[in-house]
């Protein structure tokens, strides 16, 4: 029976005998399937040129994006497991590809194209030994996943590939790069199931994006043009008598934006006309924003236009923000996070299925001593009710398992350990 280790380097470095060359491959025919795959190349083409334009053009895009990328990677992750070897593989890992760092681009990116292809460079160290050594980001457009219509791979060596150009054709080109399915972490974003790509963020809201664009713009140009103060001169006399009062008055005219001046050369007068009162009306321009931020992660008052809102109800939109965060981290642990560490233990004779762990995402902010203070009331306060000592710990664990286990794993502390240090503390 082969070496684990042999068995590694084989799934890694697949020999050219068990790749399929082009010249294999079926001829391609016009089948609903070839259909298929040239409608689902298309669409996805234009949607995400569409979510770019907007990411590009409108600021409010653009913060919704990086604030959820943020917000959810907040002081990265740890990996909790009593694997020491495999603890220290993935600390390795972390620091070698400054992890947490990369993240937030990837998870920006990912919901604004809704997929990330993200190529893991693999290079031998010591003796047999091999590690990731880079990860990067292919370009969205120029990826493209050869799954069937059930998003399986027919075959795991060729299950992506990459053009030189946006490609939308049903069938890749002869030039084309193939990569094996383990080489490539796919990403998908609103990931609908037996579906070859994600959706993004705004896919959903393109429609309503051009509605906010032309009522903008037309609040704009109103409140220049129908806000402004008309200012009617009538000169008497000719055509030079007019140029002669606008030279003579030049100072006062064509000064402010907010006012504009017409001649004529009749009975000499001025009439001045009061601009539009009603520029303010811009309802259905709210409208349309307020349905275009729907399809966002990130709510609206959070980020803009909450200024008419109550303490109580952005507190209620922030709770409820956080749960949409916890989402979020589940999905770059299961998309990105799992997959990666998971090679990375394969690489180093380590099966995935023999290591028990857990990723706990860091809390944006450490526990102050009032916070240690409060918990400890409480525990007190519980186990003078006769709650079993069993379950204070365990709800003491609930709050701290988000502490920093950098600083715990010091001594082997974990987060119910520490919870049970509280026992005699005292306020």
């Amino acid at each position: 029976m082969p070496k684990l280790s042999d068995r590694v380097k084989a799934f890694m470095n697949p020999s050219p005998a068990s790749v399929v060359s082009a010249s294999a491959q079926p001829a391609a025919v016009i089948t609903e399937d070839v259909y298929s795959r040239f409608k689902v190349e298309r669409d996805r083409n234009m949607v995400i040129k569409d979510c770019r334009a907007m990411y590009d053009g409108d600021p409010r895009v653009e913060k919704m994006h990086r604030m959820y990328a943020r917000d959810l990677l907040r002081g990265g992750f740890v990996v909790k497991t009593e694997n020491v070897k495999a603890y220290e593989i993935v600390l390795a890992l972390q620091e070698r590809l400054h992890l947490n760092q990369a993240l937030e681009d990837w998870l920006r990116l990912s919901m604004r194209d809704g997929d990330s292809f993200l190529e893991n460079t693999v290079a031998q160290v010591i003796g047999s030994t091999y590690q990731i050594d880079s990860v990067t980001r292919k370009p969205t457009l120029q990826m493209h996943r050869n799954s069937n219509k059930a998003d399986r791979f027919d075959n795991s060596e060729r299950a992506f590939w990459m053009s030189d150009d946006a490609f939308m054709g049903s069938d890749a080109p002869k030039d084309a790069l193939w990569f094996p399915e383990w080489k490539i972490i796919h990403a998908r974003w609103n990931h609908d199931e037996e579906s070859r790509y994600g959706r993004p963020m705004m896919k959903s809201a393109r429609k309503q994006f051009k509605y906010v664009e032309d009522g903008e713009l037309n609040v704009a140009v109103r409140r220049k043009i129908g806000g402004a103060q008309l200012r009617q001169h009538v000169i008497e006399g000719g055509p030079t008598d007019v140029e002669t009062y606008k030279e003579n008055n030049k100072a006062a005219i064509g000064k402010l934006a907010a006012v504009i001046d017409f001649f004529s050369n009749k009975q000499s007068s001025l009439t001045v006309h009061q601009g539009d009162g009603n520029i303010d009306k811009i309802g259905d321009v709210q409208h349309h924003i307020g349905t275009m931020f729907t399809a966002s992660d990130v709510p609206m008052e959070l980020m803009a236009y909450g200024g008419d809102l109550n303490r109580d109800i952005l507190g209620e939109k922030k709770q409820a923000y956080e749960e949409t965060l916890n989402q979020g981290r589940e999905w770059a642990t299961v998309q990105i996070i799992q997959p990666l560490i998971e090679r990375e233990w394969l690489l180093h004779g380590i099966l995935p299925a023999d290591v028990k762990y857990k990723i706990v995402w860091r809390k944006a902010k450490s526990l102050s001593p009032t916070d240690l203070r409060d918990l400890a009331d409480a525990a007190s306060r519980l186990r003078i009710l006769g709650v079993k000592e069993e379950m204070v710990s365990l709800i003491l664990a609930s709050y701290l398992r988000d502490v920093d286990l950098d600083i715990m794993s010091g001594d082997g502390m974990d987060s119910t350990a520490f919870a049970n240090n509280l026992k005699g503390l005292s306020i």
